[in-house]
């Protein structure tokens, strides 16, 4: 009984090592790579649909880590810092934003309203100088000044 239990652990032992050996002989496949063709000495080119070898694997990959992710930024930047509203003149803040939707008087302030994708930007003017700046969605529920200022922005470029 004894032999017959270090037979089945012998056996165990074999299979699980035989499965990690075949394991490290796996293929590495590089996804998008193309076969390369080659000259021998005769001047003959041959297609490389062969296995690539080790080196060539290696090469691959280090050409692959070598690529740089420096993709086209998907939005443009812009300044999208509220605070530079304040404190500029009519004039000013037309050559950044343009017109205003909506330009609507209380006496002494005049308010200029733009509207971008979902929200509304609110300028507060005295003596045709901005003095607050106000978000809001299009369901009148306060937004972050910045992410409204940057929709408009993106709009009008």
């Amino acid at each position: 009984m004894r032999n017959y239990k270090k037979f089945l652990l012998l056996v165990v032992l074999t299979m699980t090592l035989s499965a990690c050996g075949n394991a490290a002989k796996r293929k590495v496949v590089i996804v998008g790579s193309e076969p390369q063709s080659s000259q021998d000495n005769t001047g003959n080119t041959e297609e490389k649909n062969a296995e690539p070898s080790r080196g060539d694997t290696a090469d691959q990959a280090e050409e692959l880590a070598a690529l740089s992710y420096d993709a086209a930024p998907l939005e443009p930047e812009v300044n999208d810092d509220p605070k530079q509203l304040l404190g500029i003149d009519t004039k000013a803040l037309e050559a950044l934003l343009g017109k205003p939707s909506l330009v609507r008087k209380e006496s002494p302030a005049v308010i200029w309203q733009y509207n971008a994708e979902n929200c509304v930007l609110d300028l507060v003017l005295y003596d045709s100088v901005t003095s607050y700046v106000e978000a809001r969605d299009e369901q009148v529920r306060p937004m972050a000044n910045r992410k409204c200022l940057r929709r408009l922005l993106l709009s009008k470029q």
